[in-house]
Protein backbone atom coordinates (compact mmCIF):
# COMPACT_ATOMS: atom_id res chain seq x y z
CA UNK A 1 0.00 0.00 0.00
CA UNK A 2 1.22 3.51 -0.83
CA UNK A 3 3.04 4.95 2.22
CA UNK A 4 1.22 8.24 1.59
CA UNK A 5 -2.14 6.65 2.25
CA UNK A 6 -3.52 7.34 5.67
CA UNK A 7 -6.45 6.14 7.69
CA UNK A 8 -9.33 8.45 8.46
CA UNK A 9 -9.62 6.80 11.86
CA UNK A 10 -7.42 4.35 13.82
CA UNK A 11 -7.41 0.61 13.26
CA UNK A 12 -9.16 -1.80 15.57
CA UNK A 13 -7.67 -2.92 18.81
CA UNK A 14 -8.46 -6.07 20.73
CA UNK A 15 -11.21 -5.86 23.31
CA UNK A 16 -10.21 -5.20 26.88
CA UNK A 17 -10.53 -7.98 29.43
CA UNK A 18 -13.27 -8.43 31.98
CA UNK A 19 -12.77 -6.46 35.16
CA UNK A 20 -14.15 -6.92 38.61
CA UNK A 21 -14.96 -3.22 38.62
CA UNK A 22 -17.47 -3.47 35.79
CA UNK A 23 -20.90 -2.01 36.46
CA UNK A 24 -24.04 -3.71 35.09
CA UNK A 25 -27.14 -1.54 34.64
CA UNK A 26 -30.73 -2.27 33.64
CA UNK A 27 -32.96 0.39 32.04
CA UNK A 28 -36.72 0.09 32.61
CA UNK A 29 -40.02 1.87 32.08
CA UNK A 30 -40.97 3.64 35.33
CA UNK A 31 -44.67 2.81 34.91
CA UNK A 32 -44.72 -0.74 33.57
CA UNK A 33 -41.37 -1.96 34.91
CA UNK A 34 -40.64 -3.34 31.44
CA UNK A 35 -37.06 -3.42 30.19
CA UNK A 36 -36.12 -0.94 27.45
CA UNK A 37 -34.03 -2.70 24.78
CA UNK A 38 -31.53 -0.69 22.71
CA UNK A 39 -31.71 2.34 24.99
CA UNK A 40 -28.93 4.81 24.20
CA UNK A 41 -26.18 5.07 26.82
CA UNK A 42 -24.23 8.24 26.06
CA UNK A 43 -20.86 8.27 27.85
CA UNK A 44 -20.65 12.06 27.27
CA UNK A 45 -17.15 11.76 25.87
CA UNK A 46 -18.04 11.35 22.19
CA UNK A 47 -18.76 7.63 22.62
CA UNK A 48 -21.66 5.48 23.72
CA UNK A 49 -23.40 2.12 23.42
CA UNK A 50 -26.86 0.57 23.61
CA UNK A 51 -28.64 -1.77 26.03
CA UNK A 52 -29.34 -5.35 24.96
CA UNK A 53 -32.70 -7.13 24.43
CA UNK A 54 -33.19 -7.18 28.21
CA UNK A 55 -32.43 -3.48 28.68
CA UNK A 56 -29.06 -4.31 30.24
CA UNK A 57 -25.58 -2.94 29.64
CA UNK A 58 -22.17 -3.46 31.26
CA UNK A 59 -19.84 -0.49 31.64
CA UNK A 60 -16.11 -0.97 32.07
CA UNK A 61 -14.16 0.50 34.99
CA UNK A 62 -12.82 3.29 32.78
CA UNK A 63 -16.30 4.54 31.82
CA UNK A 64 -16.98 8.22 32.66
CA UNK A 65 -18.60 9.00 36.01
CA UNK A 66 -21.69 10.53 34.40
CA UNK A 67 -23.80 9.07 31.57
CA UNK A 68 -26.94 10.18 29.74
CA UNK A 69 -29.69 7.68 28.95
CA UNK A 70 -32.20 8.28 26.16
CA UNK A 71 -34.99 6.23 24.61
CA UNK A 72 -37.55 7.25 22.01
CA UNK A 73 -40.75 8.35 23.74
CA UNK A 74 -39.12 8.77 27.17
CA UNK A 75 -37.60 11.65 29.09
CA UNK A 76 -33.79 11.54 29.00
CA UNK A 77 -31.90 11.13 32.26
CA UNK A 78 -28.35 11.93 33.34
CA UNK A 79 -26.96 9.57 35.94
CA UNK A 80 -23.92 10.01 38.21
CA UNK A 81 -22.55 6.48 38.45
CA UNK A 82 -20.56 7.05 41.64
CA UNK A 83 -23.78 8.08 43.41
CA UNK A 84 -25.91 5.25 42.02
CA UNK A 85 -27.20 2.85 44.67
CA UNK A 86 -29.58 0.82 42.49
CA UNK A 87 -28.44 -0.89 39.26
CA UNK A 88 -31.98 -0.47 37.86
CA UNK A 89 -32.61 2.93 36.26
CA UNK A 90 -36.14 4.01 35.42
CA UNK A 91 -37.13 6.34 32.57
CA UNK A 92 -40.36 8.34 32.55
CA UNK A 93 -42.59 7.90 29.45
CA UNK A 94 -43.51 10.98 27.45
CA UNK A 95 -46.39 11.57 25.06
CA UNK A 96 -45.34 10.18 21.68
CA UNK A 97 -46.47 12.38 18.82
CA UNK A 98 -45.05 10.18 16.06
CA UNK A 99 -47.50 8.90 13.49
CA UNK A 100 -47.91 5.19 13.00
CA UNK A 101 -46.94 3.44 9.79
CA UNK A 102 -50.09 2.78 7.80
CA UNK A 103 -50.88 0.37 5.01
CA UNK A 104 -51.79 2.67 2.15
CA UNK A 105 -54.76 1.78 -0.01
CA UNK A 106 -54.90 4.74 -2.33
CA UNK A 107 -56.48 4.43 -5.75
CA UNK A 108 -54.73 6.22 -8.56
CA UNK A 109 -55.34 6.50 -12.26
CA UNK A 110 -54.39 3.08 -13.56
CA UNK A 111 -52.63 0.08 -12.10
CA UNK A 112 -50.00 0.53 -9.39
CA UNK A 113 -46.54 -0.42 -10.67
CA UNK A 114 -43.18 -1.17 -9.09
CA UNK A 115 -40.19 1.01 -9.94
CA UNK A 116 -36.62 -0.01 -9.09
CA UNK A 117 -33.38 1.95 -8.81
CA UNK A 118 -30.38 -0.39 -8.90
CA UNK A 119 -27.53 -0.04 -6.37
CA UNK A 120 -24.08 1.04 -7.56
CA UNK A 121 -21.65 -1.72 -6.61
CA UNK A 122 -17.87 -2.04 -6.51
CA UNK A 123 -15.19 -3.65 -4.31
CA UNK A 124 -12.53 -0.92 -4.28
CA UNK A 125 -11.33 -0.52 -0.68
CA UNK A 126 -9.93 2.90 -1.59
CA UNK A 127 -13.51 4.03 -2.15
CA UNK A 128 -15.29 2.82 0.95
CA UNK A 129 -16.55 4.14 4.26
CA UNK A 130 -16.76 2.51 7.64
CA UNK A 131 -18.97 1.69 10.62
CA UNK A 132 -18.58 2.06 14.36
CA UNK A 133 -20.96 1.84 17.30
CA UNK A 134 -23.38 4.77 17.19
CA UNK A 135 -22.49 5.76 13.63
CA UNK A 136 -25.63 6.84 11.75
CA UNK A 137 -26.18 7.26 8.02
CA UNK A 138 -29.05 8.93 6.16
CA UNK A 139 -29.79 8.18 2.49
CA UNK A 140 -32.23 10.39 0.59
CA UNK A 141 -34.94 8.79 -1.56
CA UNK A 142 -37.07 11.12 -3.69
CA UNK A 143 -40.76 10.54 -4.38
CA UNK A 144 -40.96 10.55 -8.16
CA UNK A 145 -44.36 8.89 -8.64
CA UNK A 146 -47.86 9.62 -7.45
CA UNK A 147 -48.76 8.00 -4.11
CA UNK A 148 -45.31 6.43 -3.76
CA UNK A 149 -44.87 3.52 -1.35
CA UNK A 150 -41.35 2.38 -0.43
CA UNK A 151 -41.09 -1.41 -0.51
CA UNK A 152 -37.38 -2.20 -0.09
CA UNK A 153 -33.86 -0.77 -0.07
CA UNK A 154 -30.56 -2.29 -1.20
CA UNK A 155 -27.29 -1.10 0.36
CA UNK A 156 -24.03 -1.67 -1.57
CA UNK A 157 -21.33 -3.10 0.70
CA UNK A 158 -17.64 -3.99 0.51
CA UNK A 159 -16.76 -7.35 2.00
CA UNK A 160 -13.05 -6.66 2.62
CA UNK A 161 -11.90 -4.57 5.55
CA UNK A 162 -9.10 -2.01 5.55
CA UNK A 163 -6.56 -4.47 7.00
CA UNK A 164 -6.82 -6.56 3.82
CA UNK A 165 -5.19 -3.75 1.91
CA UNK A 166 -1.96 -4.66 3.70
CA UNK A 167 -2.42 -8.39 4.34
CA UNK A 168 -4.36 -11.33 2.96
CA UNK A 169 -6.48 -11.93 6.04
CA UNK A 170 -9.05 -9.56 7.57
CA UNK A 171 -8.26 -7.96 10.93
CA UNK A 172 -10.92 -10.03 12.70
CA UNK A 173 -10.85 -13.68 11.64
CA UNK A 174 -13.72 -14.78 13.90
CA UNK A 175 -17.13 -14.32 12.24
CA UNK A 176 -19.50 -11.86 13.88
CA UNK A 177 -22.70 -10.02 13.14
CA UNK A 178 -23.41 -6.29 13.18
CA UNK A 179 -26.87 -5.13 14.23
CA UNK A 180 -28.23 -2.13 12.35
CA UNK A 181 -31.39 -0.20 13.16
CA UNK A 182 -33.36 1.10 10.16
CA UNK A 183 -35.76 4.02 10.47
CA UNK A 184 -36.99 7.02 8.46
CA UNK A 185 -36.61 10.79 8.72
CA UNK A 186 -38.34 13.67 6.98
CA UNK A 187 -36.66 15.79 4.34
CA UNK A 188 -36.13 19.49 5.12
CA UNK A 189 -34.33 21.32 2.31
CA UNK A 190 -32.32 18.21 1.43
CA UNK A 191 -31.33 17.54 5.04
CA UNK A 192 -32.57 14.82 7.43
CA UNK A 193 -34.92 16.50 9.89
CA UNK A 194 -37.34 14.65 12.20
CA UNK A 195 -38.21 11.00 12.72
CA UNK A 196 -40.95 10.30 10.19
CA UNK A 197 -43.01 7.61 11.92
CA UNK A 198 -42.80 4.88 14.55
CA UNK A 199 -41.22 2.35 12.18
CA UNK A 200 -37.95 0.69 13.22
CA UNK A 201 -36.39 -2.53 12.00
CA UNK A 202 -33.32 -4.36 13.30
CA UNK A 203 -31.15 -6.14 10.73
CA UNK A 204 -28.06 -8.27 11.43
CA UNK A 205 -25.26 -8.31 8.83
CA UNK A 206 -23.05 -11.39 9.22
CA UNK A 207 -19.35 -10.95 8.44
CA UNK A 208 -18.90 -14.54 7.19
CA UNK A 209 -21.88 -14.43 4.80
CA UNK A 210 -21.80 -10.79 3.76
CA UNK A 211 -22.08 -10.17 0.02
CA UNK A 212 -21.70 -7.07 -2.11
CA UNK A 213 -25.15 -5.84 -1.11
CA UNK A 214 -27.92 -6.32 1.41
CA UNK A 215 -31.60 -5.93 0.57
CA UNK A 216 -34.12 -5.07 3.27
CA UNK A 217 -37.79 -5.61 2.53
CA UNK A 218 -40.31 -3.69 4.59
CA UNK A 219 -43.13 -5.66 6.20
CA UNK A 220 -45.24 -2.52 6.24
CA UNK A 221 -45.81 -0.24 3.29
CA UNK A 222 -43.98 3.01 3.89
CA UNK A 223 -45.88 5.97 2.47
CA UNK A 224 -43.46 8.42 0.89
CA UNK A 225 -44.01 12.15 1.52
CA UNK A 226 -44.21 14.42 -1.52
CA UNK A 227 -40.68 15.71 -0.92
CA UNK A 228 -39.22 12.24 -0.32
CA UNK A 229 -37.64 10.83 2.82
CA UNK A 230 -34.33 9.76 4.35
CA UNK A 231 -33.64 6.14 5.25
CA UNK A 232 -31.39 6.00 8.33
CA UNK A 233 -28.94 3.26 9.29
CA UNK A 234 -27.77 3.33 12.92
CA UNK A 235 -24.99 0.93 13.93
CA UNK A 236 -26.01 -0.75 17.20
CA UNK A 237 -23.04 -3.09 17.62
CA UNK A 238 -21.85 -6.69 17.38
CA UNK A 239 -24.04 -9.77 17.83
CA UNK A 240 -23.27 -13.34 18.90
CA UNK A 241 -23.70 -16.46 16.76
CA UNK A 242 -27.43 -16.48 17.50
CA UNK A 243 -27.81 -12.92 16.20
CA UNK A 244 -28.37 -11.38 19.64
CA UNK A 245 -26.78 -8.00 20.27
CA UNK A 246 -23.94 -8.04 22.80
CA UNK A 247 -23.19 -4.57 24.25
CA UNK A 248 -19.51 -3.67 24.42
CA UNK A 249 -17.55 -0.51 25.03
CA UNK A 250 -17.15 1.37 21.72
CA UNK A 251 -13.44 2.02 22.22
CA UNK A 252 -10.28 0.59 23.74
CA UNK A 253 -7.59 2.53 25.58
CA UNK A 254 -4.02 2.33 24.36
CA UNK A 255 -1.59 1.34 27.07
CA UNK A 256 1.22 3.64 25.99
CA UNK A 257 -0.66 6.95 25.83
CA UNK A 258 -4.10 6.16 27.38
CA UNK A 259 -5.87 7.53 24.31
CA UNK A 260 -9.23 6.11 23.27
CA UNK A 261 -9.29 4.28 19.94
CA UNK A 262 -12.63 3.68 18.25
CA UNK A 263 -13.56 0.13 17.33
CA UNK A 264 -14.33 -0.24 13.64
CA UNK A 265 -16.85 -2.91 12.64
CA UNK A 266 -18.64 -4.01 9.49
CA UNK A 267 -20.43 -3.07 7.31
CA UNK A 268 -18.26 -1.02 4.96
CA UNK A 269 -20.09 1.03 2.35
CA UNK A 270 -19.19 1.36 -1.33
CA UNK A 271 -18.79 5.06 -2.19
CA UNK A 272 -19.42 6.86 -5.46
CA UNK A 273 -18.60 10.43 -6.40
CA UNK A 274 -21.50 12.89 -6.16
CA UNK A 275 -23.85 13.56 -7.85
CA UNK A 276 -24.00 9.80 -8.48
CA UNK A 277 -25.66 7.68 -5.82
CA UNK A 278 -28.22 8.87 -3.32
CA UNK A 279 -27.54 11.99 -1.27
CA UNK A 280 -25.75 10.66 1.83
CA UNK A 281 -25.13 12.16 5.27
CA UNK A 282 -23.59 10.77 8.44
CA UNK A 283 -23.10 11.60 12.12
CA UNK A 284 -22.54 9.80 15.43
CA UNK A 285 -25.53 9.73 17.76
CA UNK A 286 -23.22 10.01 20.79
CA UNK A 287 -21.29 13.02 19.57
CA UNK A 288 -21.77 16.52 20.93
CA UNK A 289 -22.05 17.58 17.28
CA UNK A 290 -25.57 16.79 16.11
CA UNK A 291 -25.15 18.35 12.67
CA UNK A 292 -25.35 16.02 9.69
CA UNK A 293 -22.21 15.97 7.52
CA UNK A 294 -21.39 14.92 3.96
CA UNK A 295 -18.70 12.33 3.29
CA UNK A 296 -15.71 14.34 2.07
CA UNK A 297 -13.12 11.58 1.66
CA UNK A 298 -13.02 7.78 1.82
CA UNK A 299 -11.76 5.69 4.72
CA UNK A 300 -8.33 5.41 3.08
CA UNK A 301 -7.23 8.68 1.50
CA UNK A 302 -4.26 10.61 0.11
CA UNK A 303 -3.34 13.81 1.91
CA UNK A 304 -2.48 15.66 -1.28
CA UNK A 305 -5.65 14.67 -3.14
CA UNK A 306 -8.83 16.77 -3.22
CA UNK A 307 -12.01 14.72 -3.09
CA UNK A 308 -15.53 15.61 -4.21
CA UNK A 309 -18.52 14.92 -2.00
CA UNK A 310 -19.18 11.19 -1.84
CA UNK A 311 -22.44 9.26 -1.67
CA UNK A 312 -23.53 5.67 -1.18
CA UNK A 313 -25.25 4.36 -4.28
CA UNK A 314 -28.17 2.65 -2.56
CA UNK A 315 -30.89 0.96 -4.56
CA UNK A 316 -34.59 0.84 -3.75
CA UNK A 317 -37.96 -0.32 -5.00
CA UNK A 318 -41.17 1.61 -4.63
CA UNK A 319 -44.62 1.41 -6.13
CA UNK A 320 -46.75 4.22 -7.48
CA UNK A 321 -48.79 5.44 -10.42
Amino acid sequence: MNHKLRFLIPLLFLAVGISAQQRRLTIKDSLTNEALPYASINLLNGFGLFTDDNGQVTLEKDAPKTIKITYMGYASKEVALDKLTNPIIFLQPEANALSEVKVVNKKGNGKRKDFTVKPQLHDNINKMYWSSIGQQYAFYIPNTKKDGILKSITIPLIVKDIHQGMAEDPFETNPYGTMVNIAFMTNANQLPDKKLNDFEKKVVIQSNTIKDQITVNFDQEIEMPDDGLFVTFTIIGKTNKQGNYQPEMPYVIQEFDKKKKVKIILPNYALVEAPKGQLTYYRNVFSNITKWERITRPMVYKNEKEYPFLNVGIGYTFSGY
